[in-house]
């Protein structure tokens, strides 16, 4: 053994049989402007404006709408109005297509979310 290394603290040997610690997935979020790893919960019960930086972070209209109004009394307007292709517009993809895959990617009917409460 060299002289360096009986000055280095010996390292930290992890228990190779023992089970691996599984975190699980959207427990911490980064903060798109600093990069501050933060937990979920506290960004949640900040509304979403990182801690660090004070930046507004990104929520969808259905989660700003649910800080905004009180659950009761609140009701959804227009929720069985359906975005249809009445045009049949052609892009590069059909039009019906990008509606639905933006459904499938927001679990929204419609882009635009309205509430009265």
């Amino acid at each position: 053994m060299s002289w360096l290394q009986k000055l280095l603290p010996p390292k930290i040997k992890r228990d190779a049989g023992g089970p691996k610690k599984v975190v699980p997935e959207g427990l911490w979020s980064k903060c798109e402007s600093c990069e501050a790893v933060l937990y979920r919960t506290d960004l949640e019960k900040n509304l979403f404006v990182c801690p660090k930086c004070s930046h507004h972070n990104r929520i969808s209209a259905r989660e700003r709408l649910d800080y905004t109004l009180d659950l009761e009394g609140r009701y959804e307007i227009g929720a069985e109005v359906v975005a249809v292709d009445s045009l049949k517009f052609k892009d590069s993809r059909r039009y019906a297509e990008r509606l639905e895959e933006a459904r499938k990617e927001t679990e929204e009917e419609d882009a635009l979310v309205v509430m009265q409460g």
